[in-house]
């Protein structure tokens, strides 16, 4: 609600009320030696003073009704600003009744009468403030049906802002560029009005992006929705979709929606999220899409969006085969299996055997990992050319904790039977493997949300991670 002045009492007024009270009382004080002096009748004189008295109640009853109840008691129950409008109508009314007293009351007037004959009067002054009555009109009919409050944010014709203020001749709105515009209440009656903030303060984002025909659109899917959800600080009210919406010369456009929490966050929530989309596309070596007809002479990166195709650039981009000889390379990407898995399903359960490395291939995947330090879990999330589940992989060990798919995502697995023949085949990749495991003891927990459960894991020598992969080669030779 809008800071108001603190109310004031009317000493001006009361005192003029107290005044003419005693007047009244005292009619031997004013009364009487008004009457000798003028010559005006005494009757006439104590009419005069009880209509200026009843004056006088009637505006400081109208006072009363517009600041101390519409504007005081009433917006301190309702917690915001009301229209200046109906306090501006309420007083009328009290103004109007109070002058209706006085001709009844005290001059005993036939108000039937008086109102027959001044209308004429009242045609010839509605056609000349006709535009007046009707702006009256429209912002009481804005009033009853509550379109908007002001501090609502709404759009009135191509007016886009923050209602300030509503009167009974006009609505101010402060645009995002902070400028004040004022909009007559005769053209809201036909201008349509949108109102954000009802029912509540949610509001669909759409985000188009470009990309490539060679990028298939499942890959397209997973990667983008990987995006959205992986944007950090934005606050979601329902899930991300993402639709192929056009064939365009440059590639297809994709329609990337989602609902965040408060509009006002509008633009700092596209941010977050372009910058993830491009951070996951930079992480699947995928470029947005470019005007063909233009000469490119940077270099290109290797496309890795459809990893069901291409399996080798996938193992050339996990930081843990990275560096390994390209022969060596191609048959661990031909030994990988491909494993599809929906939003929401479980990969793996916490407690299962399951002797192998997976590799992210497209989407998010998370596992839920106990705290190191106090009760309660760290939630590490693995995003495109990460590996996960080293530890069953390597140590034979039971998986420690569930791991699940954030988006629908792809996962290759990379069984410990069949690396073990990879490596009783080529034993001169044990020390680059080793060297690459202790270069990376958080490799994949690269996305853990606690800085704590990071420090709580300690490097392990080189020489440690040989033992480890000497004791894979040697079940592989005593399984021959």
């Amino acid at each position: 609600m809008r800071d108001r002045p603190v109310p004031q009492l009317p000493l001006a007024l009361i005192l003029s009320f107290l005044a003419v009270s005693g007047l009244l009382l005292l009619e031997d004080l004013f009364a009487r030696p008004f009457t000798f002096l003028t010559g005006i009748s005494f009757e006439a004189v104590r009419r005069g003073e009880m209509a200026l008295l009843l004056g006088l109640a009637a505006l400081l009853a109208a006072r009363f009704v517009r600041r101390d109840l519409i504007h005081g008691l009433l917006e301190r129950r309702a917690g915001k600003a009301l229209p200046h409008l109906i306090g501006d109508v309420a007083s009328l009314f009290v103004l109007v009744v109070g002058a209706a007293i006085i001709m009844t009351g005290v001059y005993g007037w036939d108000i039937g009468a008086v109102v027959a004959a001044g209308g004429l009067s009242l045609a010839i002054v509605g056609l000349a403030l006709k535009d007046v009555i009707l702006a009256v009109f429209n912002g009481a009919a804005l009033n009853v049906e509550n379109a908007f409050m002001v501090g609502d944010r709404v759009k009135i014709g191509e007016v886009d802002g923050t209602v300030v203020q509503s009167t009974w001749r006009s609505t101010t709105i402060l645009t995002k560029a902070r400028r004040l515009v004022t909009i007559p209440n005769i053209a809201l009656g036909t201008a349509s009005i949108t109102n954000f903030d009802r029912p509540d303060k949610s509001e669909q984002r759409v985000i188009e992006i470009c990309l490539d025909y060679d990028v298939t659109a499942e890959s397209a899917e997973r990667i983008l929705l990987a995006g959205v959800i992986g944007a950090a600080g934005i606050s979601l009210v329902d899930a991300p979709r993402v639709h192929a919406i056009r064939l365009d010369r440059d590639g297809v456009v994709y329609a990337i929606r989602y609902v965040i929490a408060n509009h006002d966050l509008g633009l700092s929530s596209d941010h977050a999220v372009i910058k993830s989309i491009l951070a996951h596309l930079r992480d699947a070596g995928i470029g947005v899409s470019y005007p063909k007809q233009e000469v490119v002479t940077a270099e290109r990166r290797i496309r890795v969006a459809d990893r069901t195709v291409d399996r080798r650039v996938l193992v050339q981009q996990c930081e843990l085969f990275r560096g390994l000889p390209p022969d060596v390379q191609a048959r661990i990407a031909e030994a990988l299996i491909e494993q599809k898995v929906q939003a929401g399903a479980a990969l793996i359960a916490a407690g299962a055997v399951r002797s192998s490395l997976f590799i992210v291939g497209e989407g998010l995947m998370k596992r839920l990992r106990a705290r190191p330090d106090r009760p309660g879990f760290v939630e590490e999330r693995y995003v495109a050319t990460q590996a996960f589940g080293r530890r069953a992989f390597l140590s034979d060990l039971p998986h420690p904790a569930p791991i699940g798919a954030v988006t629908q995502s792809l996962v290759f697995e990379l069984t410990r039977a069949a690396f073990a023949g990879i490596l009783a085949a080529h034993p001169e990749i044990k020390v680059p493997l080793a060297t690459n495991l202790a270069r990376s003891p958080t490799l994949d927990i690269t996305h853990a949300t606690e800085v704590s459960a990071l420090e709580a894991r300690a490097e392990r020598p080189v020489a440690f991670y040989l033992s480890l992969l000497d004791a894979i080669a040697s079940s592989e030779a005593n399984a021959r």
